[in-house]
C-alpha cells in the first residue's frame, strides 16, 4: 500500500470549480460556454394541427431578454455560467422568481457547491447553503435544473465532463507550478566540480579564476584546462531533458480530444489551412455545440415554457455553418428553375427577405419588367387575370373569334349593340374582330369589371390587413399589461373585480372554491355589472376606437378613390370629374369600429364570467384572455376585407351614378362560395337609385344592419344606360 503523501489530496467541488479560474487546460470549457451563451432562438405557438407559428411579441420573450434585474447578469452571462457548472460538475441551477400570476420573471444562479442536498422522497426541496451559513429550502417548482446523470448512480449528484480529466488537468497544473519555481529559484547548481586533496584556499582561488575567465557575454562558452585531478558532476535535469514542453502539449491535445473540440477552435493553427479551419468550424458546431444546445432547449421547454402556455415551444436557431459557395449556387439555380421562392433564394444568398412579393416563384412563360417599388405578386396576378377569371364566362365561347384588347373603354350603352370608339387612353375596351352578339359583349363587360375590381380589392385589402393586425396586436399587449399588473395604478382591475364579490378571501387555502361559490351566489344582473366594470376598466376603450378610426380614415379614402378610378377606366369616363369622399361618415365607419371594440369586450367578458363560475385562478383567466387576444390573424383578415370592399364599391357606385348610369346589375364572383340570398341576386337588374330584392343598394352596403349580408361579400356591379 502506498503512503498517503505519495498521492495529491482529493479536491472537493469548490476546489475543482476554483481550478477553472487558474488552469488553462479548462479554457475549452470557457470556449464552449461562451459560444453557447449567445445562441438565439424563436418562440412558436403550436395549433391543433401541429403547425408552428412564430410569435414576435410575448411575455416570455420579454423575460428571455431580461431574466435578471442586475445588468451584469444578462441572458448570455447566466447561460454561460450554467454551462460552466455543467461541464465542471455535471449540475447547473437557477432559482426562478415568479410574479403573482405564477409566471417566472427572474432567474438567479446558484453555485453548484452551494447545493447541499437534492430532493428525495417526502422532501421535494433543494437545500442551499448561503454565504452566511444559513440553509434555505427551495421547492422543485422554483428551481431550474440541468444535470449530467452519473452512470454509477443516476439518482445522486451529477458527473461533469471535465471530471474524467482530473489527473491530466492536475498534472498540467503541477508542471506549470514546477516551471514557475524553477525559473524563480530552484536552489540547485548546474554542476559540482570535485577537487580531491585541495585546500579551501585552492578551491576559492580556482572559483575566482574560473569566474574571471568565463563570466560575461563575451567570455562564455570558452575552453578550460586544469593541471590537477578534477571531477565534474552534473546536477539535476534541464527542461529539455525532462521534455516538459512536449508533455504539456500532449496534455493540451488530450483535453481537446476529450471534449471533441478541434484545435483550430482554440486558435492553434499549426499545420492548418482554410479548408481545415472551415471543417473545424463545422465539426465543432455539429458535434459539440448543437447537442448541448438541444439539451438546453429541452430543459427550457419542460421547465419554463409551460408557465407561459401549454401551446408554446422554444426553438434555438441552427448554428451549424453553411457552405456559402454551395448555398449561393443553390439559391440562384433554385430561383431560376422555379423551385425556390424569392425569399428562400435570398436567404441562401445571405440577404434579408424582400419587402414585398417574397413568396413567389419565377415562371418561364414570359418576362415581366417591374419597377423597384412594384409588387411582383400583384402584377403577376393582374397578368394572369387577363386570361382567367374565377367563376367568370370564358373569353372565347365558340373558338372562332379573335379577341383584341385596345385602349378605349366600354361605353355605357354597350348592351345596345354599339361598340366603343372613345378617345380615352386609359380605359379598357374589348373589341371583337368579328361580329359579336349583345350577350357576348355583356359577358366581356362582366369579366372586365370583375378583373379590375378583384385586382383593386387585393391591393387595398393587404393594406387594411397589415394596419388592422398591427392595431389588434398592440391592443392585445395593452390588455395583457393591464391584467399582469404592469400599470402604475394603486389597485389593479383584479382587485376591483374580486373585492366586489362578497365572501371571497384571496388568502384562504380554498380560495378557488370560495370564488366559485361566491360568484354563484350573485344574481345575473350583479354578475353582468361586475364583469362589465372589469372589462371597461382594463383599457381606455373610447381611445381605442379613436385610434382605429385614425388608422382606417386614410385607407377608406384611398380605397374609395380606387373604386372611382376602376369605373373611369372600365367605362372610359375621362370627361367626368371623380367624386371625393369628403366625410367618412358616408361609409358608416364609426359604427363598424365601435362594433369591433364591442366584440373584443364581449369576448373578454365571456372568458371572465366562465372562469369565475368554474373557480379558475387569476392566472388561468388571464392566460385565456391573452390567448383570445392573440388569435387576431383571421379576424384582421375579415375586418380588412369588409372595410376595403365597403369603401371600394362605394367609390365604384358613386362614380357611375355621377356619370349618369341608369341601371345596375348584381353579379356573384364565385357561385360555389356565395351565400344563398346572393345567389338569387346574380343577374338582377334594377334602376341605379333603387334597392335590390335583398334591400341593399349595392354589395357591402354601409347602410346595411345585417352582418350576414355584407361580411366576406365579394359580389360586384356592372352599369348601363
Amino acid at each position: 500500500m502506498l503512503p498517503r503523501w505519495t498521492n495529491p489530496p482529493e479536491r472537493n467541488t469548490q476546489e475543482w470549480i476554483d481550478a477553472f479560474r487558474t488552469n488553462p487546460r479548462l479554457s475549452v470549457v470557457e470556449r464552449i460556454a461562451s459560444d453557447l451563451s449567445f445562441a438565439e432562438g424563436k418562440l412558436y405557438r403550436v395549433d391543433e394541427n401541429g403547425d408552428e407559428q412564430e410569435l414576435t411579441h410575448h411575455p416570455f420573450l420579454d423575460f428571455w431578454a431580461n431574466p435578471n434585474p442586475l445588468h451584469e447578469m444578462s441572458n448570455a452571462a447566466l447561460w454561460r455560467l450554467l454551462e460552466i457548472y455543467l461541464k465542471l460538475k455535471g449540475e447547473g441551477y437557477f432559482i426562478m422568481e415568479k410574479s403573482p400570476l405564477g409566471v417566472p420573471v427572474e432567474l438567479w444562479p446558484v453555485p453548484v457547491h452551494w447545493v447541499q442536498m437534492t430532493p428525495y422522497l417526502d422532501h421535494p426541496y433543494y437545500t442551499v447553503r448561503l454565504t452566511n451559513g444559513l440553509l434555505m429550502n427551495v421547492s422543485v417548482d422554483d428551481m431550474f435544473v440541468m444535470k449530467d446523470l452519473n452512470p454509477i448512480d443516476p439518482f445522486k449528484r451529477g458527473l461533469g465532463q471535465s471530471e474524467a480529466l482530473a489527473d491530466e488537468i492536475e498534472t498540467d497544473e503541477y508542471a506549470a507550478k514546477f516551471q514557475k519555481r524553477f525559473f524563480f529559484n530552484d536552489a540547485t547548481p548546474n554542476l559540482i566540480i570535485g577537487m580531491p586533496k585541495s585546500t579551501p584556499e585552492q578551491r576559492q582561488r580556482f572559483r575566482s579564476e574560473w569566474l574571471e575567465r568565463f563570466r560575461g557575454v563575451f567570455q562564455s562558452h570558452g575552453v578550460a584546462t586544469v593541471n590537477g585531478e578534477v571531477t565534474v558532476n552534473k546536477v539535476g535535469d534541464s527542461m529539455k531533458d525532462m521534455d516538459m514542453v512536449n508533455g504539456r502539449t500532449f496534455l493540451r491535445n488530450a483535453v481537446l480530444e476529450h471534449f471533441g473540440v478541434p484545435r483550430e477552435i482554440m486558435g492553434i493553427t499549426e499545420s492548418s489551412n482554410r479548408a481545415t479551419s472551415e471543417a473545424a468550424q463545422f465539426i465543432y458546431a455539429q458535434n459539440v455545440l448543437m447537442p448541448n444546445l438541444r439539451r438546453r432547449e429541452e430543459a427550457i421547454n419542460n421547465q419554463i415554457i409551460p408557465y407561459f402556455g401549454n401551446d408554446l415551444v422554444w426553438r434555438f436557431d441552427d448554428i451549424i455553418p453553411r457552405n456559402q459557395e454551395f448555398d449561393k449556387a443553390l439559391g440562384i439555380d433554385g430561383w431560376n428553375a422555379g423551385l425556390l421562392t424569392k425569399d428562400e433564394a435570398r436567404e441562401k444568398l445571405g440577404m434579408p427577405p424582400a419587402l414585398v412579393g417574397g413568396d413567389v416563384y419565377k415562371t418561364q412563360f414570359s418576362d415581366v419588367y417591374i419597377r423597384e417599388d412594384d409588387d411582383p405578386v400583384a402584377i403577376s396576378t393582374a397578368a394572369a387575370n387577363l386570361q382567367y377569371a374565377e367563376s367568370a364566362p370564358p373569353l372565347e365561347t365558340g373558338g372562332e373569334q379573335d379577341i383584341e384588347i385596345t385602349d378605349n373603354g366600354i361605353p355605357l350603352d354597350a348592351e345596345n349593340g354599339a361598340e366603343g370608339t372613345g378617345d380615352g387612353a386609359e380605359g379598357i375596351e374589348i373589341v371583337s374582330s368579328k361580329g359579336t352578339s349583345p350577350e357576348e359583349r355583356k359577358n366581356l363587360q362582366v369579366q372586365a369589371a370583375q378583373r379590375a375590381l378583384l385586382q383593386a380589392e387585393r391591393e387595398q385589402t393587404q393594406r387594411f390587413e397589415i394596419a388592422t393586425l398591427k392595431y389588434l396586436r398592440e391592443q392585445g399587449r395593452r390588455v395583457s399589461n393591464a391584467m399582469g399588473g404592469t400599470t402604475k395604478d394603486e389597485r389593479s382591475v383584479w382587485d376591483i373585480l374580486m373585492g366586489a364579490i362578497p365572501g371571497y378571501d384571496p388568502n384562504s387555502e380554498d380560495a378557488a372554491e370560495q370564488s366559485a361559490a361566491a360568484w354563484s351566489s350573485l344574481s345575473e344582473a350583479d354578475r353582468t355589472r361586475l364583469v362589465s366594470a372589469f372589462t371597461l376598466g382594463l383599457i381606455d376603450w373610447p381611445q381605442e376606437e379613436t385610434a382605429l378610426l385614425n388608422i382606417f380614415e386614410p385607407l377608406w379614402k384611398e380605397s374609395y378613390d380606387k373604386g372611382a378610378g376602376v369605373s373611369a377606366k372600365l367605362y372610359n369616363l375621362q370627361a367626368v370629374q371623380r367624386p371625393e369622399l369628403i366625410s367618412t361618415a358616408k361609409l358608416r365607419g364609426g359604427v363598424r369600429v365601435k362594433g369591433i371594440t364591442e366584440t373584443t369586450q364581449q369576448s373578454i367578458a365571456r372568458i371572465v364570467s366562465a372562469g369565475l363560475e368554474h373557480g379558475d385562478s387569476r392566472a388561468t383567466i388571464a392566460k385565456q384572455i391573452e390567448q383570445e387576444m392573440q388569435t387576431t390573424a383571421s379576424r384582421a383578415r375579415t375586418i380588412a376585407t369588409q372595410e376595403c370592399n365597403t369603401s371600394l364599391l362605394t367609390g365604384h357606385y358613386d362614380m357611375m351614378r355621377k356619370a349618369g348610369a341608369a341601371w345596375k346589375t348584381w353579379h356573384v364572383a364565385n357561385m360555389s362560395a356565395a351565400r344563398p340570398s346572393h345567389k338569387r341576386l346574380n343577374g338582377e337588374r334594377v334602376p341605379i337609385d333603387a334597392k335590390f330584392s335583398n334591400g341593399l343598394m349595392r354589395p357591402c352596403d354601409p347602410d346595411c344592419t345585417d352582418p350576414a349580408e355584407v361580411v366576406n361579400c365579394h359580389c360586384f356591379l356592372t352599369f348601363d344606360k
